[in-house]
């Protein structure tokens, strides 16, 4: 009896002090993790401005709201994951006078090169922002593309491969490895010229491959270990995936050695996992969301324990105080005191919408009323510059990306039409024959990345909804007449000078340098926009306009309407 009693309790008493000493230990263990917070903002696009009727809660509740997690998050840093600034008109209006003081008071010092970077070509890139006025002094940002190749098949100037950064935990260095990538689609989505002698590699796995064979790679002895990325993601059924041209390639970065991606470029809210298990945030865009990535990290040890993605919305509502207050106030001064085109402010009211023209971005095969107007006023700008006959005919055309948003309906100001047609580009005036404008039109409505090509004032007869070959092209004078365009004979058109250079997927030789008039002085998109919208008392409301798709005895606006 004695025996059979005491040996249990023996059991017992040694199981009680082992799990006294393991709680013990667990206790130790658990007062050297800590959380470490990595925020992160993507295709801000210098929505500095808020505008609740968009959405965009502006950049002093962006700070505001950063301001408050790194309260709650004491050891952090701060990351941009490009398309910082291309895309605004307000950014353009004020040469980016505030884009460093934001980012300073961010703490954003690590850039990825988003492809809108490219905007003002390599020089200003280079610049970064180190002649303008109000940058703080000492502050500067890298920025961090390993795939991205000059003639020479280094990295350019402006950017390198990766960094390093250090993060202070007590007396403590927790290191933390960047490497960048850029989407390899970048040269459809900018200018050549601005981008003339690189190469963007969408051989994603071979670049960092590539980076871990150099002898001098510190980024993979790293505490943590980031791959930056300007390269699109988004959620279906509700798993994060790759949107990419080169998505097979991205789908194909399994190695263990990275924590965490940090996405961008698509615009679209991803939080979870990719890749086999890698945390992944992207959170949409114009300062609306702001990424983070959570990191228990064993301080003993230096070591990860665990990751987890997070997104927090920035509320257009938050109070402000301190430098965000400040900021917000900077904002407004210059809202109403930037002149543009003829000393107009940027609040200036040039028109009223009587309904909403929406423009949406990933409803792209279609005709818009947005589209419809902008390649009005294009037209209305060369008939400005060159007397023309009410009969002659005058196409404006335009590709769907250079088209940013719609108009809300009310009031439309200076930026509003800004935030249409941030981009200013440079119209250019061809000559081409009825044929070459049939083929441009047909390459159009195959342009399946980027969407339908929008005209002015032009019907397209098209076989069937199937196959959407042009069989003829008509046009509506001024005068009210219709003109059928006649393969032979010659008309002008108007459009910008990104599609002439191969913006977004369109050929240049569907814009012959032989055929450019090129006597024709005209002003920019966005001018002409503006000059354009100052003729009109009122806009909207002429959703016909978008029936610009004959097929049979039906008009159509999208590929959409056509289906049973």
């Amino acid at each position: 009896m004695f025996k059979r009693f005491y040996i249990p309790m023996i059991l017992l008493c040694m199981l009680s002090a082992a799990c006294r000493s393991a709680q013990s230990g667990n206790e130790t263990a658990r007062e050297n993790v800590v959380t470490v917070a990595v925020f992160s903002i993507n295709d801000f696009h210098a929505s500095f401005v808020p505008d609740a009727r968009k959405g965009i809660p502006g950049a002093a509740a962006v700070w505001q709201t950063l301001d408050s997690l790194k309260a709650v998050y004491p050891y952090h840093l701060t990351l941009s994951a490009g398309d910082n600034f291309g895309g605004s008109y307000f950014y353009k209006a004020t040469k980016g006078c505030v884009m460093p003081v934001f980012f300073n008071g961010l703490g954003i010092r690590i850039s990825a090169l988003g492809n809108h970077e490219f905007d003002d070509g390599q020089a200003a890139l280079a610049d970064k922002w180190q002649s303008t006025g109000m940058r703080p002094e000492g502050w500067d940002i890298d920025y961090v593309c390993a795939n991205v190749r000059t003639a020479e098949g280094g990295t350019p100037a402006y950017a390198q491969p990766w960094t390093m950064e250090e993060i202070a935990i007590g007396n403590k260095k927790l290191t933390v490895g960047i490497v960048g990538l850029l989407t390899s689609s970048t040269p459809k989505q900018t200018s050549r010229s601005r981008i003339a002698g690189l190469t963007f590699d969408g051989r994603y796995p071979q670049v960092l491959d590539s980076l871990k064979a150099l002898p001098d790679f510190p980024v993979g002895k790293a505490d943590i270990r980031l791959l930056l990325t300007h390269i699109g993601t988004g959620m279906q059924q509700g798993t994060p995936v790759w949107v990419d041209e080169d998505s097979a390639h991205a789908a194909a970065l399994r190695d263990p050695m990275w924590h965490a991606f940090i996405s961008s470029h698509t615009h679209q809210t991803v939080c979870g996992e990719i890749n086999d298990g890698l945390p992944v945030v992207q959170g949409l865009c114009m300062g609306t969301k702001i990424s983070m990535l959570k990191f228990e990290v064993d301080t003993a040890r230096m070591q990860v324990l665990s990751v987890t993605p997070e997104l927090c919305p920035v509320r257009p509502d938050v109070a402000l105080s301190g430098e965000a207050k400040a900021f917000s106030v900077t904002i407004d001064s210059l809202l109403n005191h930037t002149l543009v085109m003829g000393g107009q402010p940027l609040c200036k009211q040039l028109t009223t919408a009587t309904a909403e023209m929406t423009h949406d971005r990933d409803d792209k095969y279609r005709m818009s009323e947005v589209g419809t107007l902008v390649c009005d006023a294009y037209v209305a700008a060369y008939r400005r510059a060159v007397p023309a006959s009410h009969d002659e005919v005058v196409i404006g055309a335009s590709h769907y990306g250079s088209i940013r948003a719609g108009i809300l309906q009310g009031p439309v100001r200076v930026l509003d039409v800004g935030e249409v047609l941030p981009f200013s580009n440079v119209l250019r005036v061809y000559k081409l024959t009825g044929e070459q404008l049939r083929a441009l039109v047909e390459f159009g409505l195959h342009n399946k990345q980027y969407g339908w090509l929008q005209t002015s004032g032009l019907e397209v007869e098209c076989d069937k909804a199937e196959t959407l070959h042009v069989k003829s092209l008509w046009h509506t004078a001024p005068s009210g007449r219709r003109i059928r365009l006649l393969p032979d004979a010659s008309y002008i058109l108007v459009v910008d000078d990104f599609i002439t250079t191969g913006g977004d997927g369109y050929l240049p030789e569907l814009f012959p340098a032989a055929q450019e008039l090129k006597t024709v002085s005209l002003p920019t998109t966005t001018e002409a926009f503006v000059q354009h919208l100052m003729s009109q008392p009122t806009i909207g409301g002429k959703a016909d306009a978008e029936r610009k798709i004959v097929i049979g005895e039906h008009k159509y606006a999208s590929w959409a309407e056509m289906q049973p």
